[in-house]
């Protein structure tokens, strides 16, 4: 199927007003006279020859404006406009080509208002809603790692699914799916768990030395968008991923945490943060900004327009906020809450500069489609759309070699395959790891079938034989790319770190 783009999202945003006839085309006075018999042969004649590229579309579409100009013009039946033309061609096509050309021109509709509207078929909107809320399909377990087993440590709720299906606290997973697990690691084993809503997947378990078959439901769990902890110092350190639906929830039990331990000092993580849900923003501003207004939405009709305040008497921290380019929307506005308000000071890059506000809407059949219908203003009154935030602290993080001398080294004389074990099992691991190719268990060094896979890939990856095996030419290449790698200096971190009297050096402890 051709690209039909343009032309569909301007017959379904709306149709440019037709000028008059004379601008599409002047009267073809030969074409007016022409004698039945010549028709095709001067219909042919203006065809191009063989060889001549075809013309841009842009010009097709351009010709169709001047045949539906013609066809409102001297068609016998006259109640015909030109848009009218347009129209039914468009609706004549997308009957002929169905539901899938019907999407297309939706998304090309509202593509073409600004980067954030947009359409969504039934399982494109279930991805997008499962991502917002960081809902995946698992089976409500908590995993562990616990040596070569993953172990079911926990349940995601009281009485379970899980649970009443017969897993219990203390199994050691040993199969998922038919796939043999020992050794994995959990985020392994997760994916390997993880499906379509509703669906089951067998799971083996080592329970009291006998193992027991289990058929697990997949059901909705949501995941953790804020992570938490307390550098040396008793500095806090919160870092938030996304703004969810349970995002304000999770962000205060960290909060509690932190003062619960005597935390006053906060290094608060917005970077790489894409926003998300205005209301979790909202929410989390008022449990650490002073009270005021945390920010202003804007609304086309003005008796919507909503301002969110904050009534918080004693803010529980200092701050420092990180951010970066890739900070934006709702990450934005609880940073430049925290910046206005004085609270704390933002550290790191000029962010994003997405001040505009979507809304979704629900259609039929599980179908929606999401369209810009606000936006906001800080604290403080400033427009940053397509600006961001400006930091109080300017600090860019760098690139540098990775430091190889922790690492397990090659002997570079002995292959290793499948079944064996020793330090050359363990430096593979570890850089395949560190290289993403590998994502079992790096807790001993035995040469299992998910290692081969790993080392397969590499292999074909850097021009190798695809033989699984760790040989000498392997090793060697393993060596170089490895020691060609580069990893980030988080300077952004021990700035922040340092901020608040913290030592650099200990930072990673």
């Amino acid at each position: 199927m051709r690209k039909f783009t343009a032309l569909l999202a301007a017959a379904a945003i709306a149709i440019p007003a037709l000028l008059p006839f004379s601008a599409y085309a002047a009267p073809d006075t030969a074409a007016d006279t022409i004698a039945d018999g010549e028709y095709t042969a001067a219909v042919r004649a203006t065809l191009p020859p063989e060889g001549v590229p075809e013309i841009p579309e842009s010009i097709v579409y351009q010709a169709y404006e001047q045949i539906a100009g013609y066809i409102a013009d001297r068609y016998l039946d006259d109640s015909y406009t030109a848009e009218d033309i347009m129209k039914l061609g468009i609706s004549k096509y997308l009957e002929e080509k169905g539901d899938d050309a019907l999407i297309e021109l939706l998304k090309a509709a509202m593509s073409q208002l600004d980067p954030y509207s947009d359409f969504y078929s039934r399982d494109e909107y279930r991805e997008y809603t499962d991502d917002l809320n960081r809902t995946f399909y698992g089976l409500g377990i908590v995993m562990r790692q616990d040596g070569e087993y993953v172990t079911i440590d926990g349940f995601v709720e009281e009485n379970s699914l899980a649970e009443k299906t017969g897993f219990k606290i203390g199994d050691r997973i040993v199969k998922v799916n038919g796939t043999n697990v020992i050794g994995s690691s959990l985020t392994e084993v997760r994916n390997l768990i993880i499906g379509e809503l509703g669906t089951t997947v067998p799971v083996t378990v080592l329970r009291d030395g006998q193992e027991i078959e289990l058929v697990g439901t997949r059901t909705a769990v949501s995941s953790s968008t804020v992570s938490v902890s307390i550098l040396d110092g008793n500095i806090g350190y919160i870092k938030i991923g996304n703004f969810a639906s349970g995002t304000a929830a999770e962000f205060t039990e960290a909060a509690d945490m932190l003062k619960g331990e005597g935390v006053e000092k906060l290094i608060l993580d917005l970077r790489n943060s894409p926003g998300g849900m205005v209301t979790a923003a909202t929410q989390i501003a008022s449990r650490i900004v002073p009270e005021g207004k945390v920010v202003d939405v804007k609304f086309r009709n003005a008796e919507q327009d909503y301002t969110y305040y904050s009534e918080l008497k004693d803010p529980p921290f200092e701050i420092v906020t990180l951010v970066n380019n890739n900070t934006a929307s709702s990450a934005e506005i609880l940073a430049s809450a925290i910046q206005d308000s004085g609270v704390g000071i933002l550290m790191g890059e000029q962010t994003f500069g997405k001040a505009v506000i979507q809304s979704t809407y629900s259609l039929l059949n599980g179908m929606a489609f999401k369209l810009t219908v606000g936006q906001y203003l800080t604290r403080n009154g400033k427009e940053i759309d397509k600006i961001g935030l400006t930091p109080d602290i300017e600090v860019s993080n760098y690139k540098k070699r990775i430091d190889t001398t922790g690492y397990t080294k090659f002997n570079f004389l002995d292959p290793v395959s499948v079944g064996m074990s020793g330090n050359n099992v363990t430096a593979a691991k570890e850089r395949l790891y560190v290289m993403n190719y590998f994502i079992g268990n790096l807790g001993n060094d035995v040469f299992n079938t998910d290692l081969e896979e790993s080392v397969r890939d590499f292999q074909r990856d850097n021009g190798l034989v695809d033989s699984g095996v760790i040989d000498v030419p392997t090793q060697i290449k393993l060596k170089e790319v490895f020691e060609s790698l580069e990893t980030t200096v988080d300077v952004q971190l021990q700035e922040a770190y340092k901020h608040f009297g913290g030592d650099p050096d200990k930072l990673y402890e």
